[in-house]
């Protein structure tokens, strides 16, 4: 099933079972992914609606961090719940064992390993959405340095 099916029919079966955080998470991210669709002027793909979904989960994950330092665990617990909510629509995330052989193999191949960019370009577009992008960022500069 296409990811916007699937979307749909969660939250129509959230409205069913009257689970008030998944409603609104999900009619938020249906919003998005139309407002994207509209701006788009075509239907959408599944790896469009997988940018959206990392869009909505990363502003969820930067509010946890500015809710934490104005010390509302209130608000932060909220965005949690969201993102627990949100992390299923995304495909699997590769761990930090794979994401480093990946990293590796692609290193091997590039013949200009000094520039940082470069390299984290590489490796996003072979990764494609498998991992998370201050993971990888990380691990690059970890092995860049060795």
């Amino acid at each position: 099933m296409p990811i916007l099916g699937k979307i749909d029919s969660d939250f129509k079966q959230a409205l069913k079972e009257r689970k008030p955080d998944a409603v609104s998470t999900l009619r938020l991210l249906l919003a998005a992914l139309k407002n994207e669709r509209i701006k788009k002027m075509a239907d959408l793909t599944d790896e469009d609606a997988i940018k959206i979904i990392k869009s909505e989960i990363k502003k969820r994950k930067e509010s946890i961090v500015e809710y934490e330092k104005g010390q509302r665990a209130d608000l932060a617990d909220k965005e949690r719940q969201e993102l627990e909510i949100l992390n299923p629509y995304l495909p699997a995330q590769m761990d930090e064992g794979q994401i480093k052989s990946a990293i590796e193999k692609i290193l091997a191949a590039m013949p200009d390993k000094e520039n940082e960019g470069k390299v984290m370009g590489a490796v996003m577009s072979e990764l494609k959405g498998q991992a998370d992008g201050a993971q990888v960022r990380q691990i690059v500069s970890e092995l860049l340095k060795k």
